[in-house]
């Protein structure tokens, strides 16, 4: 029988004792410490001297001696429970490489045998490792799962109402993430300083956002495009996204915040996925192959093709002669795309002024024991990114690991990435853009800039950024977790 592993909501917190400042608490824990380190007692006793012991007067130990035992007890204390955490965390690492392991062979009884270990082992609410280790194990546990019945296609809603309340615990996750965390600030600065930049001289704006959510970033770029001498004639943005409901509340915020700063805005809505949108394209390329020999019907399949480019414009709200960006932050949370091969056409059909992308350094591709033990490397750095510094009872931090997170980690080890359709799909788009007629446009200037700039803003100590060919790369310590960069057509 299928072992179960349940992930709960975290403990309710008192009302009337609010979850602290991170820093703070840090601080109030310190200055405890120091308070008790620093204490002074005065007693008057026997003399100390070789093989004494130090009294007060009566025989008994005295106070100083009573407190440096204490205080030895509990680095004693200390010192056991690190290295029983350490060897817990190991005995986790084991547990979850040999649980993948059985899968990758299709072992999937002695896989689903190991999972009680593992859950006993592991918390959503303990240290990191423990917190990483739940979340593998459940998606290792849907991982065999679908490999019993044969199916490896990612969770779906069935009706629009789900799929609205799913969007929206993403988005609120999101937010927290954001106040947590440096990755999404840095993502929106980064991208924001590299799109004003190459409007520098235009007077209007158009900006495809290829999954826009809650639009989070643009408020940030709608400021600095204000404050330039030479004003914006036309501001105009089309977020792509699964939910028209969703959509059409995004463009009401960044419109009345438009407004407020006093820039001409318009927004489009566009409900679906992005290379889904010229599928009818490829469908008309096709034809053109298949009668390559009839010049009448290549010339009506010309036509044809050139009706359905306006069209394809016309529905992105594309207008001549505007400047076009294209922006996309990269996750694995769910399928943005749809056809990787038509977003790539669809691309080059826009040839936009500029394309900004920001990458998980991640891969959802290749072998399923290769994608787990990369994966597993990655969500453990994440884990301990996001939980230095904050209680473990933490519920912002609690909510990204869950819905966020935990999401991603499912998708990767239980599906294969947000989908798995036998499409050969992008690995690095950055690097494919390349190879498709688009040149690396470098932020090394202002945007890095920028981005050191926001990192030293905060007390986020264990970050750290990288410019390696012009791109700029966010990591944790000594491993990368994200990457910016910025494209445009060459010719």
């Amino acid at each position: 029988m299928l072992q179960s592993l349940h992930l709960q909501p975290p403990p309710p917190t008192n009302s009337s004792s609010p979850i602290m400042n991170t820093n703070t608490s840090k601080r109030t824990i310190n200055n405890n410490n120091n308070n008790f380190a620093g204490e002074n007692v005065e007693f008057t006793g026997a003399g100390v001297g070789s093989g004494d012991v130090a009294g007060d007067g009566d025989g008994s130990p005295s106070r100083s001696c009573k407190r440096r035992n204490i205080e030895e007890s509990n680095d004693d204390d200390d010192q056991l429970t690190t290295v029983e955490a350490e060897s817990s965390g190991l005995r986790l690492l084991g547990l979850l490489l040999q649980c993948a392991e059985c899968v990758a062979v299709d072992n999937l009884d002695h896989a689903n045998n190991l999972l009680p270990e593992i859950s006993e082992l592991s918390s959503p609410f303990g240290s990191s490792p423990e917190r990483v280790a739940a979340y593998f194990a459940e998606a290792l546990q849907a991982r065999i799962i679908s490999s019993y019945i044969g199916t490896y296609t990612p969770l779906t809603f069935k009706t629009k109402t789900l799929a609205l309340a799913q969007n929206q615990k993403i988005c609120n996750a999101l937010q927290s993430y954001n106040s947590i965390s440096p990755s999404i600030k840095f993502s929106h600065f980064t991208a924001n300083q590299a799109i004003f930049q190459a409007l520098e001289g235009e007077e209007t704006v158009h900006i495809i956002d290829l999954d826009i959510m809650q639009g989070l970033q643009w408020p940030g770029l709608f400021h600095i495009l204000a404050s330039r001498p030479r004003k914006i004639k036309s501001l105009r943005i089309t977020g792509v996204g699964s939910s028209i409901e969703l959509l059409n509340a995004t463009g009401r915020r960044l419109h009345d915040f438009a407004n407020s700063l006093g820039l001409p805005f318009e927004f489009v809505p566009l409900e679906g996925k992005i290379g889904n949108i010229c599928s009818d394209l490829n469908n008309i390329s096709s034809d053109l192959n298949n009668l390559h020999n009839n010049m009448n019907n290549l010339n009506n399949m010309s036509t044809d093709l050139n009706n359905m480019n306006n069209n394809l414009m016309n529905k992105l709200g594309v207008r001549s002669g505007e400047p076009v960006v294209v922006h996309w932050m990269h996750h694995c949370l769910y399928d943005v795309t749809g056809s990787d091969y038509e977003t790539l056409r669809l691309l080059n059909v826009l040839k936009p002024k500029l394309i900004t992308i920001i990458e998980q350094d991640l891969s959802h591709g290749g072998s399923f024991l290769g994608r787990f033990v990369e994966a597993l490397h990655y969500y453990s750095a994440l884990f301990d990114a996001v939980g230095d510094g904050i209680e473990p009872e933490n519920v912002e931090r609690y909510t990204v690991e869950q819905q966020l997170f935990g999401c991603e980690i499912k998708n990767i080890v239980a599906v294969g990435g947000p989908k798995r359709t036998g499409e050969v799909k992008v690995e690095k788009w950055g690097e494919e853009l390349g190879r498709v007629g688009f040149g690396p446009v470098s932020l090394a200037g202002n945007p890095a800039s920028q981005a050191s700039l926001l990192l030293g803003m905060f007390l986020w100590r264990g970050y750290t950024l990288v410019e390696e060919n012009g791109c700029l790369k966010l990591g944790w310590k000594d491993l990368s977790l994200l990457t910016a960069s910025a494209w445009r057509p060459l010719d």
